[in-house]
């Protein structure tokens, strides 16, 4: 799963309805934030002639920001919070621009 769709993040916003799933849908978002993590640190890496890579770091920053503050949201057990972000990381990956918070 390099490529994070809609699709996939709506099911996982119906899989932490389920108590039963709480883990596998906390494992994914772990797994999903450790993908983009992995792709800034590439972005971040030495200084390349092209100048639409600023905007890709900006962009993967912000998914990296929202998938931490899910994770967090599930680590304290708030299911509510965490939905809700993954709403608005929907709404980004459909925007493709970064989320103002």
């Amino acid at each position: 799963m390099l490529i994070i769709s809609r699709q996939q993040v709506d099911n996982l916003i119906q899989k932490l309805a389920d108590p039963m799933k709480f883990d596998e849908s906390r494992s994914e978002v772990k797994k999903m934030l450790e993908i983009k993590s992995a792709l800034l640190w590439r972005a971040e890496g030495p200084e390349t002639c092209c100048g639409s890579l600023c905007q890709i770091k900006t962009c993967l920053a912000s998914e990296v920001q929202i998938l931490e503050d899910v994770l967090s949201a599930l680590d304290k057990g708030n299911i509510p919070q965490a939905s809700s972000l993954l709403r608005e990381y929907m709404d980004y990956l459909e925007l493709g621009q970064p989320v103002s918070r």
